[in-house]
């Protein structure tokens, strides 16, 4: 999660997941890398901001102060004090501070006991659905870039499928009546909603 180099100071940052390529090539050509953005946060059940963190590199922190649309939040007590009190600001949350889906739960993200992240959307009790796959209303599986899941159905824009996942930069993928699927075809938003095997997916081989 970290680009940079060792010392006693850090920050996190911050871009839209839209902006991500354009940022990460930025600061590729001017010499830090690919891949900077990279950690996922969600505002929702699909990541919407890429995130970096970075120990004290003034000359990384300031190409990366330079890039149009990046929020800054200078090092706090930890790195994950720093990348939450960020999370916070923005609006969103990530994975490795989602805490249990267990008891009365509140809308945001959320970690299962197998470590799979959800996203729970309207207040509920687990202790009444303990099995969030069969409360879709309630609370929907969370998409990790780049992670073969199992499909769902996805109820709108905000948990569709990706022709070009702008963390990946290529079509997301899932699993599916005991196949390997990856979107090949969506509408001109680039989303796609449709059953693999239906349309709008290709089996890999």
């Amino acid at each position: 999660m970290a680009q940079g180099q060792g010392g006693h100071m850090n920050f996190s940052a911050s871009i839209v997941a839209d902006l991500m390529a354009a940022a990460n090539a930025e600061l590729d050509t001017r010499g830090f890398g690919p891949g900077n953005f990279s950690v996922p946060t969600y505002a929702g059940p699909s990541p919407s901001v890429a995130i970096l963190h970075c120990w004290n590199d003034p000359v990384f922190e300031a190409a990366v102060a330079a890039i149009p649309g990046v929020t800054i939040q200078q090092g706090l007590a930890t790195p994950a004090v720093t990348v939450t009190t960020l999370c916070d600001a923005l609006g969103t949350d990530w994975g490795g501070d989602a805490p249990l889906l267990t008891g009365s739960v509140t809308p945001g993200l959320y970690r299962d006991d197998d470590g799979v992240l959800w996203w729970v959307i309207q207040a509920y009790d687990t202790a009444t659905w303990p099995d969030p796959v069969l409360v879709p209303a309630l609370v929907r599986q969370a998409k990790i870039p780049g992670e073969r899941l199992p499909w769902v159905q996805p109820l709108d824009q905000f948990d569709a499928y990706k022709l070009v996942n702008p963390f990946t930069g290529g079509p997301d993928l899932c699993t599916h009546n005991g196949q390997d699927w990856q979107v090949s075809e969506a509408d001109g938003a680039g989303n796609n909603i449709w059953e693999p095997g239906v349309f709008g997916w290709s089996a890999d081989a």
